[in-house]
């Protein structure tokens, strides 16, 4: 089976003490003592089902996740991790002191010869590359064209500085990609944890309808969203730049209206942030998502609560709502030093903090 390769980009600017966490959680995929699994609360069933997004209703069968191992389904994970800094100040010396630690963890070499913008190109012996580049954008959508444009890997994904990947992501997806050869885009769970990786919120992907995430929200976090490069390649699906904070939505609206066929898997793949201040609650955000609702078509309009009805109708009767017993793993403390482990007893999908915000 061919293996296949990842491009991740991160979009930085002013959240070096986040980085250093998110650069260690992609660094260590396909290291041998990293990349054995990826989260699924504790869970030992040995399959996990990815349920098909076409609009068919077809089931597919997805990878094995949490107590199966990964050793024998692949050899060397080739990661390619693309940092799009817009002129963080610090980001010089930041880019030393990474690729001072990860040469001490992993050893490698530097590469000598760099484009244009670039400060750093590292590569590792077990398949991981790092490239960090200062270069100006006009948001955080521009920055992630941009690394998208420099990459090569066969499956892309951008995950942003407050974010990490669990244990064992990548290998999760590159099994669901090598074996789903109809799948484009996959989204995993996420686990919502504060600065100090304390347990928020445990949330699953979800079904997704054109007509809910346009008259509501998108309820998948693109910080575990997973898709092939055919589609820059062959339908030029770059993020719309003139969204400055809800173009992930846009994206995602116009795979489903084009019909790309989007799948899901019930583990954990990616640990996000509440740092208080995430873009999503800015009034820009808030006035992009108004709009976007506004230009739904009428009828879809009349009927918001029915789509959000059926929505939480379908994550009742998979059990999305009821809390569970779940472990994760993930950095702390900038650096990016070792894996801290937590484990938490009633793992619950409701966010509280935001569960009454106003819209």
């Amino acid at each position: 089976m061919k293996q296949l390769d990842f491009t991740i980009v991160t979009p930085s600017f002013k959240q070096l003490d986040y980085l250093g966490c998110c650069i260690a959680s992609v660094a260590d995929q396909g290291a041998e003592n990293g990349g054995r699994r990826a989260e699924d609360g504790g869970q030992e069933e040995s399959e996990k089902v990815g349920r098909c997004e076409s609009g068919k209703g077809a089931l597919l069968r997805s990878v094995s996740a949490g107590s199966q191992s990964y050793a024998g389904l692949a050899g060397q994970l080739s990661v390619e991790h693309i940092v799009q800094d817009a002129g963080s100040p610090g980001i010089e010396e930041f880019a030393e002191r990474t690729v001072e630690r990860l040469l001490r963890k992993y050893g490698g070499e530097r590469a000598t010869s760099l484009e244009a913008f670039e400060l750093l190109h590292l590569r590792t012996p077990h398949g991981y590359s790092l490239r960090i580049f200062k270069e100006k954008d006009s948001g955080m959508y521009d920055a992630v064209n941009k690394g998208l444009k420099k990459g090569t890997g066969k499956i892309c994904a951008y995950l942003n500085c407050d974010e990490q990947y669990l244990l064992g992501t990548l290998r999760l997806l590159e099994n669901i990609f090598q074996t789903q050869m109809k799948t484009e885009v996959v989204f995993g769970g996420v686990v919502i944890v504060n600065p100090q990786g304390k347990l928020i919120a445990r949330r699953e992907a979800c079904h997704l309808s054109n007509p809910h995430v346009m008259t509501c929200h998108l309820p998948n976090f693109t910080a575990a969203m997973f898709f092939r490069r055919e589609l820059l390649e062959k339908r030029s699906a770059w993020f719309d730049v003139a969204y400055r904070d809800l173009a992930d939505a846009v994206w995602v609206l116009a795979r489903l209206q084009e019909g790309t066929q989007i799948d899901r898997v019930s583990a954990m793949t990616t640990a996000f942030t509440d740092t208080g201040a995430n873009m999503n609650l800015s009034p820009n955000a808030r006035r992009e998502a108004r709009e976007l609702r506004e230009a739904a078509p009428r009828w879809m309009k009349v009927l918001k609560p029915w789509w959000k009805l059926v929505h939480r109708a379908r994550k009742l009767l998979e059990g999305q709502y009821w809390p569970r017993t779940m472990e994760y793993a993930m950095y702390l403390g900038g650096a990016g030093g070792e894996r801290t482990e937590f484990k938490a007893k009633r793992a619950s999908p409701l966010w509280w903090d935001r569960l009454y915000m106003k819209k």
